[in-house]
């Protein structure tokens, strides 16, 4: 005789009863009483045993029988949680107001990932008086200086050490930065899982403790409440090499399993998705609060203004230092892949820095240019409306044509539209019609969304007026230099050096290059064989021009002072076929007391007399004259050096630059508030 239902017992133990000769066998009920175990009897019982069975299953939690039985289905089909969270996904947030914070101090709870003790968290977490639970499973004294400030934020709820970064592999939650962060800087992100993370115990115990096996799937669970609640979680990077990320989808499957266990979490939508996707970074220890009655100007950059590896850089990063006893700057720009962000330097110009990673494909088959494509993304606009709502700046300024169309995610802030280059003319120049009609429309319905439009010279604000701009909002803000980092300082080489600088993504300077390289050098060498062409040539060039070079050109990639290059130069070279704007680094050059050749697009805008300035000539043998007259006569050179110096000095100087800017920022801050005023009144 064996038990069945009653007590437990091997059930090849139960089962050997069966097969046991004489084949006599008794069975006993929950009631105690036997019967024998004939087919029909044991049928009867099954069948009476149903209506307990099904009673023990309904009460086995879904929590526990859906993850089960999604984590099978999964197997058979992978993609299978990603379809049902799309389809999951609600709209509702949880109105939860941020408890105080109360309490100091930091528990440290030793934990593993995989593993989830909800029981020995919740104790824990309601037993203990510290403001912070350390939920790592690397050593005791895991150092939290960089992670605490961020706290100071009444929102966050959980900061991170960043373990790995995403790239372009997909996920179903933000978990991880688009990149590997820099020491001590942050990214939002919505779900950022670490070995290492700091949790705000109060938030904690308002969502919850979720009743999961797994503990990757619990802090799922925790990270998608807290978003919906509009609470902020963050990763911060540490000093070790990361790998990238790998596959969750076991962790996916329970987490998508108990939102179908748990309707009310599926319909919650976090409040900030696109924050929260882990490529927005900020150095939270070097982030100060405005203590100043200054105007603030929301500055939006494709590029980082800092290293001055291109004349836009060097423009934006010394008008604002300039500028910046007058007004308070704040920063969003982008990074390019394999750039490192100087916040320190950034910082002595601009008070707060944010950096956008591009994290989406450009647009295929849109009307408007492929780099304004490149550059729309939902992350920046998000971000430049909540900068808006918790800075209130005053002004918005946009850099660089093809930003133009984010003037609506400020739409209340006055704005100011710098055209590094009035694009569609440069292209027409180019030959490239198609180019230039879509640039030409873009412009031409840009212009008239801002409330003050800036161009580099008047040839470009002519342009600008052919396309539509008003003539009372399209003003002249010049480029400028150093004068006090760029000062004549000889150094000359022994064999004739020219140096050519011209970074190639601008495709102007490939066109310039080539000059150079199949016209100009070829008859400079039939009479001076021994002389050098430098060019620096600025990030990744080979992506841009492949060939082969003359052993007599040295090509180099970007050089972060480019004043050694100025002192040992006999000559500057600027054979630009086409431009737009007005060329820095002619400018620097002249700084520097260097003799230049260059083109009259090579000079447009800047007003500078052929002979005294610079030698002037057309892109033809003329040049090629030109820069081998220079190359015989020292004094020449040295006369044409000196005459540069005095003018930049008299003209360019970016604190003279300053003074004609500022005035212009005073003015549309007295238009907008005549206009409201006048709107006030009307009103009344």
């Amino acid at each position: 005789m064996t038990t069945w239902d009653t007590e437990p017992g091997d059930w090849l133990v139960k089962l050997a009863a069966f097969f046991i000769p004489w084949f006599r066998v008794l069975v006993k009920n929950e009631n105690h009483d036997f019967f024998p175990a004939s087919p029909a009897l044991v049928l009867r019982h099954a069948h009476s045993r149903l209506p307990a069975l099904f009673k023990r299953l309904s009460q086995v939690p879904r929590s526990v029988v859906l993850p089960w039985l999604f984590l099978k289905a999964t197997r058979v089909v992978p993609t299978l949680p990603n379809r049902i969270f799309r389809r999951l996904r609600g709209s509702r947030t949880l109105q939860l107001v941020p408890p105080p914070g109360r309490g100091t101090g930091v528990f440290r709870f030793p934990n593993h990932l995989k593993s989830w003790d909800w029981r020995r968290v919740m104790a824990i977490a309601e037993s203990t008086e510290c403001r912070w639970l350390l939920f790592s499973h690397e050593r005791a004294d895991t150092p939290l200086d960089d992670l605490l400030p961020l706290f100071d934020d009444p929102r966050t709820f959980v900061v991170s050490r960043q373990m790995d970064f995403r790239h372009w592999e997909p996920a179903l939650l933000s978990r991880t930065p688009f990149r590997q962060l820099q020491p001590e800087e942050a990214a939002q992100t919505l779900a950022p899982i670490g070995r290492v993370m700091l949790v705000d115990r109060e938030k904690l115990l308002q969502l919850g403790i979720p009743k999961c096996r797994n503990g990757c799937a619990a802090w799922f669970t925790l990270f998608w409440k807290a978003a919906a609640a509009g609470w902020r979680s963050y990763s911060v990077g540490g000093h070790d090499t990361l790998p990238k990320t790998s596959a969750w989808p076991a962790e996916e499957a329970e987490f998508v399993a108990n939102l179908l266990a748990d309707p009310k979490i599926a319909k919650l939508a976090p409040q900030e998705p696109d924050l929260a996707r882990g490529n927005i970074a900020f150095c939270g220890g070097l982030h100060r609060l405005s203590r100043t009655t200054r105007p603030k100007v929301l500055l939006v950059s494709p590029y980082l203004p800092f290293p001055l590896s291109h004349g836009g850089a060097v423009r934006i990063y010394n008008l604002c230092r300039e500028l910046s006893d007058r007004l308070d700057f704040l920063l969003v720009c982008f990074r390019e892949q394999g750039e490192f962000v100087d916040y320190g330097k950034l910082q002595q110009v601009f008070r707060q820095v944010y950096v956008v990673d591009r994290d989406h494909k450009a647009v295929t088959g849109s009307p408007l240019p492929q780099r304004v494509t490149e550059y729309d993304t939902s992350t920046l606009r998000a971000l430049i409306a909540d900068i808006c709502e918790r800075e209130k700046p005053d002004f918005l300024q946009v850099e660089y044509t093809q930003l133009g169309n984010l003037r609506d995610a400020a739409p209340d802030i006055p704005a100011i539209w710098v055209e590094h280059d009035v694009t569609f003319p440069l292209y027409r120049a180019i030959g490239n019609t198609k180019e230039a009609a879509q640039w030409e429309d873009f412009e031409r319905n840009c212009f008239g969304n801002y409330d003050a439009v800036w161009a580099m010279c008047e040839e470009d604000r002519q342009a600008a007026l052919a396309a539509g701009a008003s003539a009372d909002k399209t003003l002249v803000v010049a480029n400028g230099v150093d004068t006090f980092r760029f000062r004549p300082h000889k150094n000359p080489a022994q064999l004739p050096e020219l140096l050519f600088v011209g970074a190639f993504r601008h495709y102007p300077n490939v066109l310039a290059f080539e000059t150079l390289r199949r016209q100009v050098m070829p008859a400079v060498w039939e009479r001076c064989p021994q002389a050098r062409l430098r060019v620096v040539a600025g990030t990744e060039p080979h992506r841009y021009w492949k060939g082969d070079l003359d052993p007599r050109i040295d090509l180099q990639e970007f050089v972060p002072d480019l004043r050694p290059l100025y002192a040992r130069a006999w000559v500057v070279l600027a054979p630009l076929l086409v431009s737009a704007g007005t060329n820095i680094k002619v400018l620097e050059a002249m700084a520097c007391g260097n003799a230049v050749v260059t083109t009259p697009a090579g000079c447009r805008g800047l007003n500078v007399v052929d002979g005294e300035d610079c030698i002037i000539r057309e892109a033809d043998s003329s040049f090629a004259a030109a820069l081998l007259e220079l190359l015989a006569d020292e004094n020449l050179r040295d006369r044409i050096g000196r005459h540069a110096r005095q003018t930049m000095e008299r003209r360019f100087s970016w604190a003279a630059i300053a003074d004609q800017a500022y005035p212009h920022y005073l003015q549309l801050q007295a238009a907008t508030y005549a206009v409201s005023w006048r709107q006030t009144e009307a009103g009344d």
